[in-house]
């Protein structure tokens, strides 16, 4: 399973508040995604399965959190929108 651990994830939310650079690994299988990242409430973990070529769709009970993650077969980044507990927005996250 491919492992990126020097990836940078931003957050865009939909009430103007921005969160750049966030430290976080990502780990893609044939078929399941986990990105993983810590924020000052604690650990986040998010896991999906594959949706089609290079479109996931994620979840992360523990935060009441569901979300959407697309790349490019060659790209370094996957992009996507989230939800958690009535917040939403989008993300893009850098493989580095």
């Amino acid at each position: 399973m491919p492992t990126w651990q020097n990836c940078r994830v931003d957050f865009l939310y939909y009430d103007d508040v921005a969160e750049a650079g966030i430290a976080c690994q990502v780990r893609i299988n044939r078929d399941e995604i986990v990105v993983s990242y810590d924020l000052d409430d604690g650990p986040v973990v998010y896991k999906g399965i594959k949706k089609g070529k290079g479109h996931f769709e994620l979840k992360a009970p523990e935060i009441n959190g569901r979300a959407s993650l697309h790349m490019f077969e060659t790209s370094e980044f996957l992009e996507g929108f989230w939800v958690e507990d009535g917040y939403k927005g989008m993300w893009r996250i850098w493989l580095g």
